[in-house]
């Protein structure tokens, strides 16, 4: 198991969530990325479609914090167990849940992304 700090997807979630730098969505995602369990159709095709998401869900929600807690490493492919905590910023509540997220990396870039993030748990925290 590799030290988690080493991996892509902990120096993703670190650098595009935690830190809000979304110039390190081009630097980390290829450009033909399709992500799996996002967006409106649950699938997002290329880098521009997931930085529309990113940019509504950063709308949405501030002081975003994903805690990779866990990171396994096989070949070409990462899984990251996350907790995540955020504020919904409409209403001021706060939101604590749970996923994972796993890539395909090719040449030091996700090429392919499975998200599974227990955003049932989100809505309804903050829906009240």
């Amino acid at each position: 198991m590799p030290n988690k700090e080493k991996t892509l997807l902990f120096r993703w979630y670190n650098e595009v969530w935690n830190n809000g730098n979304e110039n390190a969505i081009h630097e980390m995602m290829d450009e033909e990325h399709v992500a799996h369990g996002i967006g409106e159709e649950n699938k997002l095709h290329g880098i521009e479609a997931f930085k529309s998401f990113y940019k509504s869900f950063r709308e949405q929600f501030k002081d975003i914090y994903v805690d990779v807690e866990e990171t396994v490493s096989e070949a070409d492919y990462e899984v990251a167990r996350c907790h995540v905590t955020a504020t919904h910023i409409p209403t001021g509540r706060k939101v604590d849940f749970n996923g994972l997220g796993m890539a395909k990396i090719k040449d030091g870039k996700i090429v392919l992304g499975w998200n599974h993030f227990d955003f049932d748990t989100m809505n309804k925290q903050w829906a009240g």
